[in-house]
């Protein structure tokens, strides 16, 4: 098992109820298994088809592989001037 931190930010935040989540994976889980898990929720479901995910500072796709201790970012989109 991966201990993975899913960390949001923005309106996810807010959706959640928190800006962190802890998840435990299988190992080989990738991104899409953690976005698959927090669809559970439906306060978050509809945004997340929106947002874009990060590991550590790096931006990913939802194949890339997460490994124990990994932090997972929920990046919503934004706007602004």
């Amino acid at each position: 098992m991966n201990t993975i931190t899913i960390r949001f930010w923005g309106i996810t935040a807010r959706l959640a109820g928190a800006e962190q989540r802890v998840l435990q994976l299988s190992a080989g889980a990738r991104v899409a298994d953690a976005v698959e898990h927090l669809r559970l929720d439906a306060t978050l479901s509809g945004e997340l088809p929106r947002c874009a995910y990060a590991v550590g500072d790096d931006m990913v796709g939802l194949d890339h592989p997460l490994a124990d201790g990994d932090e997972l970012s929920v990046l919503p989109p934004v706007s602004g001037g």
